[in-house]
């Protein structure tokens, strides 16, 4: 399961990483666990990154599955507590360490979801002891650092104390500009800089929600034939009230108008070319713009795996590096959702 290092921004699916000052440590400790960056130097038995939603965890374990190829594994911690729990009714259908120790990478995003479940905590807790025998590395995410985390079992806290535990957050008004300058960059959208400022200094809000307004900014000065400036924008900031949420079924739906298919085939479990290129984009402009795991958007395609989701994004992705009529489809699609 992988992304490219050149593979995303916070929310950007074809925007590289930047590095901020709020993200340089987690950055800094996810690069370090990288195949072959430092073999002599010990790891961490866990690496934990923390931080408010659309700030870049994902983004950054991404990078780090990326490099680990095929012996990488992201689960969700829901995911993980369902596995468990299903363990309790059928025994021994589900057996971690038999499943996770043989990889070299084992992510588990938002572990805060397993405050409510102390049997899936146990199994974890002792999960960390078999991957760390294996040597796997494991890196887990979550919205808060483990002593915020309530209904956290304390041998599962201990374990991530004994480990790495590395903070993320939001930017702050000059790191907003950055960002705000390096999407544009890289998407080519023709935003003047005072404008770019204005958004920053009006807007602490993650890099996720930076790029949807940016966006759909975009996207309303196209559509009216008017020039980007600042008058415009302190029109739509005006009108704002908080980045509207795209879904997975949103972005289908525009993928399938674009390509003209149907949205019932992009949905189904068909292999046809003719579907399955324009239902790789809809799995990339998914994560792209969403932020959901590979497993529930894989979940809307007719149930597939988080691994197919991820061999569509890592395909898609490496296409439009050579490929300008699918980058301007996928433009088109984003335009469609009005949030591009």
């Amino acid at each position: 399961m992988s992304r490219s290092r050149q593979s995303r921004a916070a929310g950007s699916g074809s925007v590289p990483f930047l590095v901020l000052d709020e993200n340089r440590l987690a950055w800094t400790a996810i690069d370090s666990l990288r195949p072959g960056h430092d073999a002599e130097v010990s790891r961490p038995v866990s690496t934990l990154i923390y931080g408010p939603s659309g700030c870049g965890k994902s983004h950054l374990c991404d990078l780090l599955v990326a490099a680990s190829g095929n012996t990488a594994a992201i689960v969700s911690a829901a995911d993980f507590a369902e596995q468990v729990a299903r363990n309790y009714k059928a025994p021994n259908v589900f057996d971690p360490a038999a499943e996770y120790s043989p990889l070299g990478l084992l992510i588990l995003e938002d572990v805060q979801h397993l405050c409510r479940h102390p049997s899936a905590q146990r199994v974890l807790a002792t999960l960390m002891d078999d991957l760390r025998r294996a040597e796997t590395t494991i890196v887990c995410t979550s919205n808060q650092p483990p002593a915020e985390l309530k209904g956290l079992i304390p041998r599962l806290a201990n374990r991530f104390r004994g480990g790495l535990c590395v903070s993320i957050r939001n930017p702050g008004p000059a790191s907003r500009v950055q960002l705000l300058s390096h999407f544009c960059s890289h998407l080519q959208i023709g935003i003047p800089l005072p404008v770019l400022r204005l958004f920053a200094g009006e807007l602490a809000v993650s890099p996720r929600e930076l790029l949807g307004l940016l966006l759909r900014f975009e996207d309303l000065a196209r559509q009216q034939k008017k020039i980007p400036d600042a008058r415009l924008a302190r029109a739509f900031l005006n009108q704002e009230i908080a980045p509207q949420q795209v879904t997975v079924e949103d972005v289908a739906k525009a993928v399938a108008r674009q390509f003209g298919v149907r949205l019932s085939d992009i949905r189904s479990p068909a292999r046809d070319h003719v579907v399955a290129v324009p239902r790789q984009c809809a799995m990339f402009l998914s994560r792209e713009l969403t932020g959901e795991h590979f497993s529930k958007i894989g979940d809307y395609f007719s149930g597939r795996s988080h691994s197919t989701v991820l061999h569509a994004c890592n395909r898609i992705r490496q296409q439009l590096d050579n490929d300008a009529g699918l980058r301007q489809q996928l433009k088109r699609a984003r335009q469609m959702l009005r949030i591009s």
